[in-house]
């Protein structure tokens, strides 16, 4: 793959510059292939293109091969993703699942946000109309949101597609439990834990009502990874040992200042993944 030899030429010829202090190289062609070809890995497109992702892992990991004769006993040499990747079949329009249970309302079309308590819009994020927050907010801050923050987590968490008879949604999670930090208040309320198979669908990341719940995804971005995070782990190599048996990627830049000697920021979260440099 062109891409792929690009990359390998790349490294080679950033592995100097960065031999006496450190640098590194972000390869995004991995994601981009697996969003286009996800559907051709599991059986469900061309055979001829059925090995493409498999192609690129191994060469991928011929890379990282490369990359590890330039390291020498002084030298860490980390190998990580953010995510993993999952199959995009089904896709989930929340915002018309709304609409039919009674959290949000339409007129001519258009949400009626006099009298929606709550919307979806992005990848995986469920917002309450907050007064305050949202210009035409209705739902009180305190009690009142936090009652139907629990009462979405309820219903939503273990959605079917009867269709299929198959979990849609894994689990919904209240956003204040996972995050936390001066930038809470623009994070959606509720993130959602889409099941092995299902992502929230194009209209509703724009904020559209459609009319299905659930419908088949019939485009060429056919894997992803807008799923509970549990399903789609990301993962890290490295030439030494590390010192904790749960690393996150949020380690990754305390990580980095404590191997330079410099000590990571109070503000900053994660930890080093060695004890010692």
């Amino acid at each position: 793959m062109v891409a792929a030899r690009r990359t390998r030429g790349y490294v080679r010829q950033r592995a100097g510059a960065y031999a006496a202090r450190g640098g590194g190289v972000r390869i995004d062609t991995s994601d981009r292939v697996q969003h286009m070809f996800y559907r051709h890995f599991e059986g469900r497109g061309d055979p001829q293109w059925q090995g493409t992702i498999a192609d690129l892992y191994q060469r991928m990991d011929v890379l990282v091969g490369k990359a590890m004769k330039q390291v020498d006993d002084d030298t860490m040499l980390f190998v990580l993703s953010d995510h993993g990747f999952c199959s995009f079949r089904r896709a989930v329009n929340l915002n018309s699942w709304l609409h039919q249970n009674g959290y949000l309302a339409l007129v001519d079309g258009h949400i009626d946000w006099a009298h929606t308590r709550a919307y979806c819009l992005g990848l995986s994020g469920l917002y309450l109309n907050l007064r305050g927050r949202e210009g035409l907010g209705i739902v009180l801050p305190g009690a009142e949101a936090e009652a139907l923050k629990a009462e979405l987590i309820a219903r939503l968490s273990g959605l079917r597609d009867e269709e299929l008879g198959r979990v849609a949604i894994r689990q919904v999670y209240l956003t204040s439990s996972l995050y936390r930090g001066p930038y809470l208040d623009a994070a959606p309320d509720l993130i959602v834990g889409y099941d092995e198979g299902y992502r929230t669908s194009w209209d509703a990341a724009v904020g559209k009502v459609s009319g299905r719940v659930i419908e088949d995804n019939p485009k060429a971005w056919s894997g992803d990874h807008c799923v509970d995070p549990l399903l789609v782990p990301g993962v890290l190599f490295c030439n030494r040992k590390i010192d904790c048996e749960d690393p996150g990627i949020e380690d990754m830049a305390p990580t980095a200042l404590h191997l330079f000697g410099i000590d990571p920021p109070a503000w900053m979260d994660g930890k080093p993944v060695f004890h010692a440099a």
